[in-house]
């Protein structure tokens, strides 16, 4: 299925396309629904993390189950914890944790970085137009903006549904806990199968719909690692589930395209940046090469991509700004500008300085 794509030519438009985005998507009359944004200064950009845009996909080894992707991804992790942990006012307790805040900087990691707030992702968008030191003329003539929304709720239901009901990955899943016994993994496949039939009720939350199926993954990595084993036999169901993710999304173990969803996921803030931004994300597992993604990219289709992912882009939606100079000047007359996303004090100092929309 496609997407779902708006035109705008007015803050009060865009206002409006939220609207209907959020009435289409609301279970009941009383709650809004959970939307997550991204703002893009070019419509023709994907949505793919930095890490699978710029370092190539093809597996080494004699049997192709090693990625270069993740000795990238482990490489920068390495040296950013070497250079930068005493800047942190909370050291991260977990590699995810470490991946968030090199993400938020600038460093290429398998997140793809989202808000919880359409303002701060139409600000991100239109970002070109409120600083003339960061960008140039040429930047504002080229830019033409979009914003990516999407229900991470419904869209985490998907993955969950397409993992459980993954037999092979179930098997793949249980044969990696070397340390148990053959009576044991039987048992612990028997119960990670049981899921598929009862996950959506079971993971629903009374009252808190707006939490089900988000999961903070650092959380489960400290969970589980505990007495892992005598947990996914007789523990509560989800440690089950629980322990799936973490085989899919946090060990090198490369998947394929056409089954696993990236998952959208909350992690602690740890700087304020972060924490002005509503930062939120999607992580996306090593995918694994084959004869179908190659002859789609070379007609520039990339499957790896949220928008082109079929079982589930039907839930995202692209609002692309028509006329950004104006929805800028709209913006700021609002209130908002670019110290919204960076609350460090040069940005606010030039946020009083320079209240214009650059052209």
């Amino acid at each position: 299925m496609a997407i779902h794509q708006y035109k705008v030519y007015h803050f009060h438009q865009y206002i409006e396309i939220i609207k209907c985005i959020g009435e289409n998507e609301k279970k009941s009359q009383e709650i809004p629904p959970v939307l997550w944004s991204r703002g893009h200064r070019s419509q023709a950009w994907n949505l793919r993390p930095t890490l699978l845009r710029d370092i190539e996909l093809k597996p080494i080894g004699k049997n192709g189950n090693t990625s270069k992707r993740a000795m990238a991804e482990e490489l920068r992790k390495q040296h950013y914890i070497a250079k930068n942990y005493h800047f942190l006012e909370k050291e991260p307790s977990t590699c995810l944790e470490w991946y968030e805040v090199m993400q938020h900087h600038g460093v290429k990691t398998r997140l793809l970085d989202w808000s919880e707030s359409v303002i701060h992702s139409l600000v991100f968008a239109l970002e070109c137009f409120f600083d003339n030191k960061q960008y140039r003329s040429s930047d504002r003539i080229n830019s033409s903006p979009c914003v990516w929304v999407f229900n991470p709720v419904e869209w985490n239901m998907k993955a969950i549904e397409l993992i459980t009901g993954n037999t092979a990955l179930i098997d793949s899943c249980v044969d990696s806990l070397y340390k148990a016994s053959i009576l044991e993994k039987h048992k612990i496949k028997a119960r990670m199968k049981q899921l598929q039939g009862v996950f959506k009720n079971y993971i629903s939350v009374i009252s808190s719909e707006h939490l089900k199926g988000i999961f903070n993954m650092s959380s489960i990595i400290n969970t589980l690692q505990l007495d892992l084993i005598p947990l996914l036999q007789t523990g509560e169901l989800y440690y089950c589930l629980f322990y799936m993710l973490l085989y899919i999304y946090m060990t090198t173990e490369q998947q394929k395209l056409c089954h696993i969803l990236p998952l959208s996921i909350v992690e602690s803030y740890h700087s304020e940046r972060i924490r002005a931004q509503k930062g939120a994300f999607t992580i996306f597992p090593y995918y694994k090469e084959d004869s179908l993604f190659s002859s789609a990219a070379k007609m520039g289709v990339l499957l790896d991509s949220m928008e082109y992912m079929h079982d589930a882009n039907s839930m995202i939606h692209k609002i692309i700004l028509c006329n950004p100079d104006e929805i800028a000047f709209e913006v700021m007359n609002a209130g908002v500008n670019v110290s919204w996303l960076y609350p460090e004090m040069p940005v606010v100092a030039n946020a009083i300085e320079q209240r214009k929309i650059f052209y």
